[in-house]
């Protein structure tokens, strides 16, 4: 004969002990309610990690555009890098330079002066040497004209000084 379930069970099947331990539904609720707060508060940080998260890319793949430009003007022959005057460039989102001015994110206006003011008023201009100013802005939108004063679009000006290596 099978055992009956009261036997298995060492107590009455149907029925209530006082071994018998739960959670009441109050703290169940409760709990529902800790754990909604929390998540609550991590959603709330979610938009600030966000920016942060975008400005840490944007400043990453600014330095290495940057450094790509300084780079290429280091290696340029002194004489056609002055003449070069004022020059767009674009990038995408990975930081390479993209041809057309429709698939970018990032744009870079680059000048070259020549000869560069030193910043002792009694010596002369140098003719060896020249000023690379470069202006980077995230332009997601293809606003016109991201580096005007009336622009909204934030942009960082980076300078480098290249000699003349004759």
């Amino acid at each position: 004969m099978p055992q009956s379930l009261q036997s298995v069970l060492g107590r009455p099947f149907l029925g209530h002990s006082k071994d018998c331990r739960g959670f009441s539904l109050v703290e169940v609720i409760l709990s529902i309610g800790v754990v909604s707060f929390a998540f609550l508060a991590m959603f709330g940080l979610m938009p600030a990690g966000l920016v942060i998260f975008r400005q840490a890319i944007d400043n990453s793949l600014g330095s290495q555009i940057v450094q790509r430009i300084v780079g290429e003007a280091q290696q340029t022959d002194y004489p056609t890098l002055i003449a070069a005057g004022v020059a767009q460039r674009y990038f995408d989102d990975q930081g390479n330079e993209v041809a057309s001015d429709k698939d970018y994110l990032y744009v870079a206006e680059v000048s070259v002066v020549a000869p560069t003011e030193l910043p002792n008023a009694s010596v002369p201009p140098s003719d060896s040497l020249a000023t690379v100013t470069i202006k980077l802005a995230n332009n997601p939108g293809h606003l016109s004209l991201p580096f005007a004063s009336t622009s909204r679009i934030a942009f960082t000006v980076y300078t480098a000084l290249i000699a003349k290596n004759q």
